[in-house]
């Protein structure tokens, strides 16, 4: 249906721009998710807002570039899916066509997702014997180089 199209952070044309998402590995189940807008969106002000924030407008606003553009790294739980989408200037809502993926929203139109679910995958076997046995002759030097201290039974004055 005619303006009922979501507008783009990421959609080619007039006065639209590219927008990225750069996802990686953190601790603990963790992944590092960084939100990127280009500056060609016009705007003064930019937030991400989804899912892991309940939508808020204050919780992850983005930092201007020298540029223009704006950009915020959030930390999410990885092996999960996420919807979000910008809000610039506090009132426009622009998705980022460039996501994993896009779902209908409540409002007629589409949530960008960011997908986590393939930095969730534990790490193949190969990799940590391989880690484990580059770590094992370390501590054995280690031990082997140390003897351990046997008490001699007097007391120090």
């Amino acid at each position: 249906m005619p303006g009922n199209e979501p507008t783009s952070a990421g959609c080619p044309g007039p006065g639209t721009a590219e927008a990225e998402v750069i996802k990686s590995r953190a601790a603990k189940g963790k992944a590092n998710v960084t939100f990127t807008v280009d500056p060609q969106v016009g705007a003064q002000t930019a937030a991400v807002c989804g899912e892991w924030n309940d939508w808020s407008a204050d919780a992850d606003v983005m930092r201007r570039d020298p540029e223009g553009g704006f950009s915020v790294t959030v930390g999410l739980d990885a092996g999960q899916a996420y919807r979000f989408r910008y809000l610039l200037d506090g009132q426009r809502w622009e998705n980022d066509w460039a996501a994993d993926a896009y779902q209908p929203n409540d409002f007629g139109g589409d949530d960008s997702v960011v997908d986590l679910t393939a930095l969730a995958e534990a790490v193949p076997r190969a990799a940590r014997k391989a880690s484990a046995k580059k770590e094992t002759p370390a501590k054995t030097a280690t031990k082997a180089a140390a003897p351990a201290a046997k008490p001699s039974g007097r007391k120090a004055k």
